[in-house]
């Protein structure tokens, strides 16, 4: 009897989660993805089929029958089109041989997939020119709310978000967690956002000894047990996506840096527990004011996961390591992180050309900068008489002159070394485990074929966080 391979994805989840800055929204939208892979596995349990994986807008199942699949596929993405206004579904299906799908199946089912994604979904809140629109989305109005004792029209999707989120708040105590995005600020009202990805699983998941049901099943244990040993109740974070192995979050500025260190390390160990095979993962972090907007914010942190698995994969193109990059968006707007390589991070001057993006930075390296390393080497910049003015200063001279900067930078050691030598020492040293060419003489060195520094990555975490209490 033939079988086939049903696989369904939900595509633009970070859109239809990050549309607005209302963190009531955000986490309905989040509620109403984790409700449409929880629907789908309650509804398998209709028809003669097996799981396969539901987890982060992934949807797998091996149907028996033929007729059963035809009624699921009617049934179900109506329902979900129903449950997500604006958001896009994708469904495909295959014929397979055997009991579970093998390795070309699946990717023979994912290239269905990717057909599908190019094909235009037709809204369901499509508008006429004679229709009211809500002012926040330019979609069709169909009620008036209160929002800060103003009356707001708003879409269907956001009433659909609005209301997972108080059926949300029903099932879970209230608290400051889920109270508003300015709860999640520090005192310099910034906020953080991260995206974290898996490494190598397509390699990984051709060469499985086991079925990808078990597997599926195990790693989105293991990503959603180290996002639970990776923070704890002095850190202001929620999740917004956590599933299979694609983790994102909102959290305080202060807690960004030591949460995604915690769940790289994490990750690779509760991976190794549940599947034999120790997984790493790349990860983007997006710092901004608690106003800006979300969308632009989280395009930037999975444009640096992006960045960062480059880098990696140069080290190991088949399980790149575990590995960050971050970026404190001060600009109005968002393009690329190309652009903000070009028009911020790059220093031009009379003699030379530096770039000011060091990273990325590794959880285990003894030939690459380390976040254990860089976070040694902000705390040591931290300390009372540290010349981080001064070196605000003498960022700003390079731009100017490179002989002007050389000297300025001579005379801020001297006068740091008279003031107080431990601290400088400490410094320096601090500067040298960081990277060896590196000391409070040298902040400028020969680093994947440009001329780098990273003082201006220090003087962003700086900028943009709290000292720990």
């Amino acid at each position: 009897m033939s079988k086939y391979l049903y696989g369904a994805s939900v595509q633009g989840i970070q859109g239809f989660i990050f549309e607005t800055n209302k963190l009531q929204e955000i986490v309905g939208a989040s509620e109403i993805v984790k409700d449409i892979n929880k629907k789908f596995i309650d509804d398998i349990k209709n028809y003669n089929t097996k799981l396969i994986m539901s987890a982060a807008g992934n949807m797998k199942a091996v149907f028996n029958n033929r007729d059963e699949l035809q009624k699921f596929i009617l049934e179900f993405k109506k329902q979900v089109l129903n449950m997500a206004y604006g958001i896009t579904f994708s469904e495909a299906v295959i014929e397979i041989k055997g009991k579970e799908p093998n390795s070309d199946e699946r990717v023979s089912l994912e290239e269905n997939l990717k057909i599908q994604r190019n094909r235009p979904n037709i809204p369901l809140d499509l508008s006429l020119n004679i229709t009211q629109l809500a002012p926040s989305t330019a979609k069709p109005v169909v009620k008036h709310i209160k929002i800060q004792n103003k009356s707001t029209a708003i879409d269907m999707a956001t009433k659909l978000k609005r209301e997972a989120y108080d059926n949300f708040k029903k099932d879970n105590p209230r608290n400051k967690e889920f109270s508003d995005i300015s709860d999640f600020s520090n005192s310099k009202n910034k906020i953080a956002i991260i995206h974290i990805d898996g490494n190598g699983l397509g390699n990984i998941i051709k060469n499985l000894k086991t079925p990808i049901s078990e597997f599926s099943k195990n790693l989105d244990d293991a990503t959603k047990k180290a996002f639970e040993l990776s923070r704890d109740d002095t850190m202001d974070i929620r999740e917004v996506i956590l599933g299979g192995d694609d983790v994102t979050v909102i959290c305080n500025a202060n807690n960004a840096l030591d949460f995604t260190k915690n769940f790289l390390k994490n990750f690779e160990i509760e991976s190794k527990n549940r599947l034999g095979t120790k997984l790493t993962a790349c990860a983007g972090i997006a710092y901004c004011n608690e106003k800006y907007p979300f969308h632009y914010a989280i395009d930037l942190a999975e444009e640096l996961c992006k960045e960062t698995k480059k880098d990696a994969k140069k080290i190991d193109k088949d399980l790149a390591p575990s590995s960050l990059m971050f970026h404190n968006i001060q600009s109005s707007n968002y393009q690329s992180w190309n652009k903000f390589i070009e028009d911020e991070l790059t220093i031009r001057n009379d003699d030379s050309v530096i770039r000011c993006d060091f990273g990325a930075y590794y959880l285990n390296s003894e030939t690459k900068p380390t976040i254990e390393n860089l976070m040694n080497t902000i705390e040591a910049y931290r300390c009372d008489g540290s010349p981080i003015t001064r070196l605000r200063n003498w960022l700003s001279e390079l731009y100017k002159s490179d002989k002007n900067a050389k000297n300025l930078l001579h005379r801020i050691n001297q006068v740091v070394k008279e003031k107080d030598n431990w601290n400088c020492e400490i410094m320096d040293r601090n500067l040298k485990f960081f990277n060896k060419d590196l000391s409070n003489d040298t902040l400028i060195i020969e680093k994947d074929g440009h001329q780098k520094t990273p003082i201006y990555d220090i003087l962003q975490i700086l900028s943009v966080t709290e000292a720990k209490k």
